[in-house]
């Protein structure tokens, strides 16, 4: 299909304008005028602004055309364009207020202080307000200075935020403000005034490289890094520094996703291999250990900013040798784990399990205290806590299993060999050569054979297991209780829950669930 050349011409005409817009050359001024209001009145100030050029083209000398445009030019974003608008207006009328004030705005806006001031005071508001909140910004954005240098960041922050409210395209003011965030530790606020600088100034590459690198490591926010570290590459994509980070993210998120798939689905061993290494690699842990000392040397992490990704990974490491049963190897990351996060739910139910093994009672229940106020919804730390109570009763009665010596999940066969072994070391016919009275061997034999014919009942079993010894008379007491009962029997009925159950619910920082 051809079109013509005519039709082309004013199809790109309009095309360029970006409006969609074609005025008749002989549309009359005032036409133009009330043209440009209308469409400001409709909230539609980029078609408004074509009227108002048409209409400075035809009048250049109007200032209340021109002043108008730059109006325009404002609530669009183009400040330098309104700010040219309004000094031609005071070329032609050096009082008019409206030009004055707005220029004043512009002026603090970008911290030009005095030029700002000297502005209102033309304009007859050196009494005023604003003219006084003005000063207090200028007096601000000094302080803020100078707390920089002097190391005071509390102060700094707060004078920058005073300065700010006036001069928020202020580039220095951004800079200062966030470097005194990152060195009060506040990682979210710093970055939010580097994504300020970056709008302010894009072509800048330092900034999305310490936006994308605190964002992904720091944060543990994989998906607003990557998106950062893209940007960069939008503005130049040929900035090495920013290709560099981008494909390094980029392989670190396809190891973030296979964990992420193991431990949905329980292979905690392949999962433990990813993130500690193997033969064929170094592991996630090692790896991003390395890019963040890299990151902090290149000043693209602060010395202050968190370290979540490294954490979330040493935290699975802890739980994943948990739910494998292997104690050693849990140890160090657990440990390490409650060392980056005092709270720590795999470090703290580590810690609760070891005490627990090593028969301290009263520490797992501590420890497991903690783990309810700060994890309130953790199962498996009620079922410990439970345990724990159940252990620490047990402890102060008497304890069948260290009578026979043997460990509380012995299966009937060991139960039986320890009580036949114990028989023959301890037989009152044999106390006289072992040097034992026949008193004492025989008060041994009677602990002997009560631990043994508890374990061997298994109902028996599992009412000692529960914390009632059916020896204690007291425990007696409570179970004849129920005597009469619609159930009959005076029976006790145990409701147990099961053992702790692994929810697989690990959410990786940055989007993955």
């Amino acid at each position: 299909m051809l079109v013509s050349l005519e039709s082309l011409t004013a199809f790109l005409a309009c095309f360029s304008a970006g409006y969609a817009l074609e005025i008749p050359s002989d549309t009359p001024l005032s036409e133009l005028i009330s043209s440009a209001k209308a469409h400001l009145a409709q909230g539609s100030p980029r078609d408004a602004v074509v009227y108002f050029d048409a209409a400075v083209s035809r009048d250049p000398t109007n200032y209340i055309t021109i002043f108008q445009r730059g109006a325009a030019y404002l609530s669009i974003g183009k400040n330098s364009q309104a700010s040219s608008d309004f000094d031609r207006v005071l070329e032609l009328k050096p009082d008019f207020e409206g030009a004055l004030l707005q220029r004043s705005r512009l002026k603090a806006r970008s911290a030009h202080w005095e030029e700002a001031l000297q502005d209102l005071e033309r304009a007859g508001k050196k009494s005023t307000d604003d003219y006084k909140e003005l000063e207090a910004a200028r007096d601000a954005a000094t302080l803020a200075l100078s707390a920089e240098k002097q190391g005071d960041w509390e102060t700094c922050v707060s004078e920058a935020n005073v300065a700010i409210l006036k001069a928020n395209t202020a580039l220095p003011l951004r800079q200062t403000r966030a470097h005194c965030h990152f060195e009060k530790g506040e990682t979210e606020e710093g970055l939010s005034d580097l994504a300020h600088v970056l709008q302010m100034s894009p072509g800048l590459v330092e900034p999305h490289l310490q936006m994308s690198s605190m964002l992904f490591y720091s944060l543990g926010d994989s998906d607003r890094g990557l998106a950062q570290i893209r940007k960069c590459l939008h503005t130049d994509p040929d900035s090495k520094p920013c290709n560099r980070l981008y494909r390094r993210e980029r392989k670190l998120v396809k190891q973030l996703e296979k964990l992420h798939t193991a431990l949905g689905a329980r292979k905690f061993s392949n999962a433990a291999n990813l993130m500690v290494g193997d033969s064929e690699s170094s592991g996630l842990i090692a790896d991003i250990k390395a890019d963040v000392e890299e990151a902090r040397q290149a000043n693209h992490i602060h010395r202050l900013a968190p370290n979540n990704l490294y954490t979330f990974l040493v935290e699975k490491t802890c739980e994943a040798y948990r739910e494998m049963r292997m104690i050693k190897k849990a140890g160090p990351y657990c440990t390490e784990a409650l060392q980056l996060v005092p709270h720590s739910l795999a470090g703290l139910l580590y810690q609760a399990q070891t005490a627990l093994d090593e028969d301290r009672f009263e520490d797992a229940i501590r420890t497991l205290e903690l783990v309810k106020e700060h994890h309130p919804s953790s199962q498996e730390a009620q079922s410990l806590r439970q345990k724990a109570q159940t252990l620490l009763k047990r402890s102060k009665q008497k304890d069948y299993y260290k009578v026979l010596g043997i460990s509380r999940d012995a299966d009937d066969r060991t139960i039986k060999r320890a009580y036949r072994q114990l028989v023959k070391q301890h037989h009152p016919d044999k106390a006289h050569a072992q040097g034992v009275s026949k008193e004492e061997a025989e008060k041994k034999m009677a602990a002997i054979n009560e631990a043994y014919e508890v374990l061997s009942d298994s109902e028996l079993r599992t009412r000692f297991d529960n914390g009632d010894d059916p020896n204690d008379p007291e425990s007696q007491q409570r179970g004849n209780q129920f005597q009469g009962n619609p159930f009959g029997g005076g029976q006790q009925f145990f409701f147990q829950q099961g053992g702790p159950q692994f929810q697989g619910n690990f959410k990786f920082p940055g989007g993955f669930r």
